[in-house]
């Protein structure tokens, strides 16, 4: 209300420039409570939590087929020098035998037994080392001792991790399909054109052979590290982590305004 003398208006009054008198709601400067939605970086990634990064885990590069080739020549190959030592010792054995018979005239059947019980507990081995690097080394760490050597791996499409031996085992018997259809082993050559680079066994099994090695088909799903808000580095406005005071006592910048009628933080009033 104005006075009709023309002196000042009766009341108190607001000083000019300075804020309102009276109690003043009190202006939060800390982060709000509860969930806050996710703000983007200026490249587009997406604004983590603050702690270690995030890795994901999906299947590397799919292997080329020059490379499962000659994995599967060297898995072929232990085997097969084995069969061949194994053989060589047999036909010594034999032609021992039937040169001491001749010259006794009489067979040996004692040392004939003891070569085909040493030639069967022989194959034997050779194939319970078939089964344990083809099903078992494959199923439990995904990699024969061929595909070790050319660094690739054998593993569940939906997973990417390696099927277990009784589905290796599965796939081994599957591989017939390969081979058999038409006469000719078309199902060994698909991975030369298929777009998942399976052979039928594969498809049958939903399973992909792919690179053991860290490669782009492999890489950290997520920001990498070392991106701003990561482990390492200052955030870039906001607020800090939890349970960290802003740096050097000052306040953040990129934060909340000041309250209304009050001029920036390090600024002197107008």
């Amino acid at each position: 209300m104005s006075n009709p003398y023309g002196g000042p208006p009766s009341g108190p009054q607001q000083p000019y420039g300075g804020p309102p008198s009276g109690p003043q709601p009190q202006q939060p400067y800390g982060p709000p409570s509860g969930p806050q939605p996710q703000q983007p970086y200026p490249g587009g990634y997406p604004q983590p939590a603050f702690g270690p990064p995030v890795f994901g885990g999906g299947p590397g590069a799919l292997a080329e087929w020059g490379t499962r080739a000659l994995g599967y020549l060297i898995d072929g190959a232990i085997p097969a020098a084995l069969m061949l030592v194994l053989y060589l010792i047999s036909g010594v054995a034999i032609a021992g035998i039937a040169s001491a018979g001749g010259a006794s005239g009489e067979g040996m059947p004692v040392g004939v037994v003891i070569l085909l019980v040493f030639v069967g507990i022989a194959y034997l081995g050779i194939l319970g080392f078939s089964i344990w690097n083809l099903c078992y080394r494959r199923g439990t760490t995904g990699q024969t001792i061929g595909q070790k050597y050319m660094r690739i791996k054998t593993v569940s499409e939906q997973t990417g991790q390696p099927i277990g031996f009784g589905m290796a085992f599965v796939r081994q018997l599957a591989h017939i399909v390969d081979s058999i259809i038409c006469g000719l082993p078309i199902g060994w050559l698909s991975p030369l054109w298929d777009d998942k680079k399976q052979t039928w066994a594969d498809k049958i099994m939903s399973t992909v052979v792919v690179s053991a090695e860290d490669g782009p088909g492999a890489m950290p799903h997520g920001p990498m590290p070392g991106a701003p808000g990561m482990p390492g580095q200052p955030p870039q406005g906001g607020f800090p982590p939890p349970g960290q005071p802003p740096q050097g006592g000052q306040p953040q910048q990129g934060g909340y305004p000041p309250p209304p009628g009050q001029p920036p933080f390090g600024q002197p009033p107008q």
